[in-house]
């Protein structure tokens, strides 16, 4: 027989040969395993190898206490909380982990658990054992780590200490994602591990520090008084002077406090107080923001900031000068103006004690010139209106209305450098009609005179 057939007649033989070894070990497994978990596996530890499943969950019973002091830790960016496991009912599925421990290595064809239960012989593996809980707990959990860990960001913020100017940094929030952390920790609780990672996002703040660096100077500031008895008007006051601060300018926004404010309503935390609607003093939701707007306008005056809409109120209010006041209602009459600089400028309000601050702040002016605000008016009086009541007595008087002047109003804006006035121009032309003075008389007295006698 020739050289090259004998090789491959040999080939086939041993091949044949191998294939039967590999086919017989992998029958003697069959047989062996077909009702015992594989030699090399174990769980938290114990060795569970050739046990059936109920001899190993009995196994892990006696060995493996109930885990009630246990923790399972939830973590994420930094922040992390412990939940005791007695706290959600926790306790180890004995049962279902000798399922998992017996289904090792016995997934495929005879040959793959052939080489699986090889590798077990080199490299034992040690499974770890499930955990049963109450999901509701566990829900009632994750809602007060989310209740902790929630926190709005918060904005650089600058303020005036000690009449220096000072930056406070920004803080950035976090936002737990319930639904995406409850299902990461119910997973990684089922698969036996005592720790999973929250599913949350870090909320970025709007303004940072760096967003304020150019910003060094006191540009303006102006204050008004208001009654803090008035319950209800300053609750108002503060919760628009609250929206006004933190607000920052860049080089050519426009600030809008309609905007800004949003509706007010009872639905967004405004309650009513005296507001002139349809130039007449009424109690309306929101009275009394017309302070803040007025506040604001003559900040932004003083900090030489361009406005580009304002209205005046029908009637001059008591806590500016007559011209100097600013109105805004609904979403038709508002204020604005815009931020021409070259730099951000920056406006914090504050209420406290019964006034109202309002500061802006920016870089400073570099040709050195500062702003001062003037008005001029001219009173105009009511007129006097008499009429005849039948209903009084003979010759009584009576001021039914004692009516109100009115004005013509005309404010300037003067730009100064080393105290000299350099121009000076005209802001607005403002007229608050005057009010008619009323008086009602009684009839006249009747004559008793005699006659004349020729």
């Amino acid at each position: 027989m020739p050289l090259f057939k004998k090789a491959f007649l040999l080939s086939l033989i041993i091949m044949f040969q191998s294939g039967a070894s590999v086919v017989g070990a992998a029958a003697i497994l069959d047989n062996r395993y077909s009702e015992s978990i594989q030699q090399g596996v174990a769980v938290k530890g114990v060795q569970v190898g050739g046990l059936n499943p109920a001899e190993a969950a009995a196994k892990l019973e006696s060995a493996l206490p109930r885990p009630l002091d246990s923790t399972f830790v939830i973590s994420n960016e930094g922040k992390s909380c412990s939940i005791i496991l007695s706290d959600i009912d926790g306790s180890y599925d004995y049962l279902a982990t000798a399922g998992e421990a017996f289904a090792y290595g016995k997934k495929g064809n005879l040959l793959n658990q052939l080489m699986s239960n090889l590798r077990l012989r080199v490299a034992p593996v040690d499974m770890r054992v499930r955990i049963t809980f109450s999901g509701e707990k566990l829900a009632d959990r994750i809602r007060c780590i989310q209740k902790a860990w929630d926190t709005p960001p918060k904005d650089a913020e600058i303020k005036l200490l000690n009449d220096q100017i000072v930056i406070i940094t920004e803080k950035k929030g976090y936002h737990l994602d319930f639904d995406k952390t409850m299902e990461q920790a119910r997973l990684a609780l089922a698969g036996g591990s005592l720790s999973a990672e929250a599913a949350g996002r870090v909320l970025e703040p709007g303004i940072t520090s760096a967003t304020l660096e150019e910003i060094n100077t006191l540009l303006a500031e102006y204050v008004t008084n208001f009654d803090d008895s008035a319950w209800n008007r300053t609750h108002n006051i503060a919760l628009a002077s609250t929206a006004v601060n933190g607000t920052l300018l860049k080089p050519g926004d426009v600030f809008s406090l309609n905007r800004r404010l949003g509706p007010r309503l009872a639905e967004t935390g405004y309650l009513k107080a005296p507001a002139f609607i349809d130039n007449q003093l009424s109690l309306d939701y929101g009275g009394g923001v017309c302070q803040v707007a007025t506040t604001l306008y003559n900040a932004a005056l003083l900090a030489d900031l361009t406005v580009i809409e304002r209205y005046s109120h029908p009637s001059p209010v008591a806590y500016v000068p007559v011209g100097r006041d600013a109105t805004i209602a609904g979403d038709y009459l508002d204020l604005k103006f815009i931020n021409e600089r070259d730099t951000p400028v920056y406006i914090s309000s504050m209420v406290e004690y019964g006034k109202l601050t309002i500061r802006i702040f920016g870089a400073e002016n570099k040709d050195g010139h500062s702003v001062r605000i003037t008005s001029d008016y001219d009173a105009i009086s009511p007129n006097i209106i008499t009429y005849e009541d039948n209903t009084l007595s003979e010759g009584e008087i009576r001021i039914k209305n004692p009516g109100k002047a009115g004005y013509q109003a005309w404010v300037y804006r003067e730009s100064i450098v080393d105290n000299q006035v350099k121009s000076r121009t005209q802001i607005s032309s403002d007229y608050y009609a005057s009010e008619d003075r009323v008086i009602v008389v009684g009839p006249k007295p009747k004559e008793n005179g005699k006659e004349n006698k020729k």
